[in-house]
């Protein structure tokens, strides 16, 4: 370790005892801790450095009568790390730092047993230094078990998630191998005081957790249940055979009993255990009851919960043919019901009458059907649905579709629930009916039911006061439709007449959020039906342009955006006339020179670099492409430099990656083109930018550059010069040239002429930037260097030199 490195972790030692110290932000200790974690993993040798000042920290710590409770959880995991290394383990246990930590009645005076970062770095501490037999021994003779069960059932959630994860680490850490044989061999265990057991009683380990999650799933106070739920469910994920088996078997009757008591507020944190023991042997043995306890789930409770379990229980691989079919239909039932569809899968009687019930009340009706309709989309994902015919679930959604905008009757018995599924309440409802929808076009039965679901479709394109995020969903089931076969007359017929005129009255409407979403169908629509005649005659004959255009002027940057997009991917079309090319490429430059949003000019750099890869070519493009690096370059936008930094990368590869190495004349015509649009300008100036994301790209290209300077050109490559002197970058390379004194640029200079231009090839210039070592620097993240060991120790011991009255927060 680096003398200065240590210097420092000892002098942060000295101060973290101050009770007064005021730490520089909350997590300093957690990184100084991380970068120890680091060291331990090595071979070891960071004890022998830093081991006198660290226990000479804790002997520190051990002695205090006040201390910060953040200082003495970064005391106590760091306590655990060192101990879970056996040599320290025995020093420690020598000094009697690791009785101290570790029994909080050590130091009940300070009150930190009450703070919950104490507890929580106790815990971690203990977890730490479980790593070994002799740390076992001595979490058992030390009857530590009964305080971390007692953590088990904290009220912070963070700790008791912490503790069912240090209790399956024990249980497996007793099962292991070397343990079991040396238990049953009967050896002593290596004793480290006098006060050590001859031998563990790891029986006693096991049945005390046992009794305890037993004792939990049978109290009467739901917290305590739920909490015992949650250890179930990590141990059984988590632990070994037969530790896994054990388990299970004290803790399937008290289960059983908690399935059958139909507690909604129990059901997802049973079947969060029901889904761990899934993916185990447990699964697929019959006397552990899991498949039948899954199937228990899905009946005789709230219709709600019943969705959400059959929802889980279609996640677990290998789940047995009858209780899938049984799930699906669970999942159907509400939308198939509430929609009075002739095919419904049978349930249970008394399912029946309770859905019924819950579907003609408002407050159960949509949470019921939402969860239903998410779930149906989930199970369409899946191509799940084999013995459902499709069909029948997309009439259904169709019509339930209509019913929420009044468009359909329900002849659902309870007319009741009609009322439910109108009015603002039924947004939720139909952005979920609208997922489906727009989902179900994954099978080719789909396709027979265009004409049905293009109809419903425009129907809420035409709904006034529609809610903004259901009006971009139904564009999302439009896309999909249209996109999965090629359309029919009446289709073509349907978009010409229908669908252009409601969106160019969409175009215009007060709200930006339904302006912003019709310009960006727009583009995808556009995309979507690329090269297609009838689309672009339908488009031009709509006058669609001329909004797009008169869109470009919007006072909302993130509508101008989407025109902007929308525009640029019209534009790809050989079917607009060069005049209409022309304009929009004027608007777009004006935006780029004067807008004052970000969003509009980002997008219109994507546009050029669209363009440019669709190899679009129509008068005067070339022309402008100057005109958008140096613009795209002195923006104060970092995005819109590096999407300007890939037009130059598209440029470089379309004029430079066409040519063999042979063909050096038109490599250096191509390098003195690329000069021209002011290229390598943009390049030098980008790669010191002050941005990271703008340098990384600028120096990888201009790496590409070098290279490509390297194979291709040989005597002529010092041919093509940049007048440094009156780039922006120019003080940079100046300065680089004055520290490895570039003979070649000082020649160039009169120095009677303080004026005189000072020019370099480029060549030359890229051989002295050293940008392989820059790529290596940038390719560290941003915040690498607050981050440091040396920085973050920096920043504890400036916090420590403060004034009470002078602190000063460096963040």
């Amino acid at each position: 370790m680096e003398c200065d490195i240590l210097s420092l972790l000892s002098a942060v030692c000295e101060v973290l005892p101050n009770p007064k110290l005021v730490l520089p932000d909350d997590t300093s200790l957690d990184k100084l801790l991380d970068w120890l974690k680091e060291l331990s993993q090595g071979d070891g040798q960071y004890i022998t450095h830093c081991q006198p000042c660290l226990l000479e920290f804790l002997h520190t710590v051990t002695k205090s009568e006040a201390i910060d409770p953040t200082v003495f959880s970064f005391t106590l995991k760091l306590t655990g790390l060192l101990a879970s290394k056996e040599d320290s383990f025995i020093l420690l246990q020598e000094r009697e730092v690791l009785l101290y930590m570790f029994d909080p009645d050590s130091w009940h005076k300070m009150d930190l047993w009450e703070n919950v970062s104490v507890r929580g770095g106790w815990l971690q501490g203990m977890w730490n230094m479980l790593q070994h037999q002799q740390a076992l021994d001595f979490f058992c003779s030390k009857g530590l078990m009964k305080l971390v069960l007692c953590l088990q059932h904290d009220e912070s959630f963070f700790l008791a998630s912490l503790t069912n994860q240090v209790l399956a680490h024990i249980l497996n850490s007793i099962m292991l191998p070397v343990l079991s044989s040396h238990i049953a061999s009967g050896v002593q265990s290596c004793p480290l005081s006098g006060e050590f057991p001859v031998k563990t009683d790891w029986a006693s380990i096991k049945t005390e957790v046992m009794h305890h999650i037993t004792k939990s799933l049978a109290s009467e106070e739901q917290a305590v249940v739920i909490s015992g739920l949650r250890l179930l469910a990590v141990t059984v994920a988590q632990c070994r055979e037969p530790i896994k088996r054990m388990l299970w078997k004290h803790a399937l009757e008290p289960l059983e009993v908690l399935v059958n008591l139909q507690e909604e507020s129990l059901n997802l944190s049973i079947m969060a255990v029901l889904q761990a023991s899934a993916k185990t042997l447990l699964f697929i043995k019959p006397e552990c009851k899991v498949v039948a306890l899954m199937d228990a789930m899905l009946y005789s409770r709230n219709t709600n919960e019943s969705v959400q379990c059959a929802a889980l229980i279609l996640e677990v691989d290998n789940c047995p043919e009858d209780l899938k079919r049984k799930a699906t239909n669970v999942i159907l039932r509400p939308l198939l019901c509430v929609t009075a569809s002739p095919l419904q899968p049978h349930l249970p009687d008394s399912c029946d009458s309770f859905l019924e019930n819950q579907l003609s009340q408002r407050i159960s009706c949509v949470p019921l059907l939402t969860q239903s309709l998410s779930s149906t989309t989930d199970l369409i994902c899946k191509n799940s649905l084999d013995h459902i015919p499709i069909r029948l679930i997309t009439s259904s959604v169709i019509l339930l579709l209509k019913m929420c905008i009044g468009q359909h009757p329900s002849t659902f018995l309870k007319t009741a629930t009609f009322s439910h599924l109108i009015g603002k309440i039924c947004c939720k409802i139909q952005k979920y009916s609208l997922d489906v929808l727009r989902s179900i076009t994954i099978y080719k039965e789909s396709v027979d039911l265009i004409p049905e679901a293009l109809t419903v479709l425009l129907l809420y394109l035409q709904s006034p006061d529609l809610h903004a995020t259901v009006l971009k969903k139904s564009y999302q089931a439009i896309l999909k439709w249209l996109g999965i076969c090629s359309p029919s007359p009446a289709v073509w017929f349907t978009i010409s007449q229908d669908l252009f005129p409601l969106l160019t009255k969409l175009v215009c409407d007060g709200r930006w959020e339904v302006r912003d979403s019709t310009l960006e169908f727009i583009m995808q629509l556009t995309a979507t039906l690329k090269g297609n005649c009838k689309y672009h005659e339908a488009f031009n004959n709509s006058g669609m342009t001329s909004l797009l255009l008169t869109a470009l002027s919007d006072v909302e940057g993130y509508v101008q955006a989407s025109a902007v997009a929308a525009l640029g991917e019209t534009l790809t079309e050989k079917s607009l006339c060069p005049s209409q090319q022309e304009e929009a490429v004027t608007h777009l430059l004006t935006i780029l020179t004067q807008g004052t949003e970000s969003f509009p000019r980002r997008a219109v750099v994507k546009v050029f670099t669209s363009w440019l890869k669709s190899q679009l070519s129509f008068p005067a493009l070339d022309g402008y492409l100057s005109s958008v690096l140096s613009l795209g370059s002195n923006d104060f936008d970092w995005e819109v430099k590096v999407q300007t930094l890939e037009i130059a990368n598209m440029l470089m590869d379309n004029s430079l990656g066409c040519y063999e190495s042979s063909q050096k004349q038109c490599i250096k015509h191509a390098l003195y083109k690329l000069m021209d649009l002011g290229l390598f300008d943009l390049l030098l100036k980008c790669l010191f930018d002050c941005d990271r994301p703008v340098s990384q790209k600028a120096c990888a290209l201009l790496l590409k550059l070098k290279n490509v300077m390297r194979e291709t050109c040989c005597a002529d490559r010092n041919d093509l010069t940049l007048e440094i002197s009156k780039c922006s970058w120019g003080e940079e390379m100046l300065q680089i040239c004055d520290k490895k004194q570039c003979a070649e640029l000082s020649s160039s200079v009169k120095t009677e002429d303080p004026d005189s231009t000072r020019k370099m090839s480029l060549f030359n210039i890229l051989e002295l930037l050293d940008l392989e070592d820059m790529q290596c620097i940038l390719s560290l993240s941003s915040d690498h260097v607050i981050n440091s060991p040396q920085s973050v120790m920096e920043d504890i011991l400036f916090a420590a030199q403060q004034n009470e009255n002078n602190v000063v927060d460096c963040y």
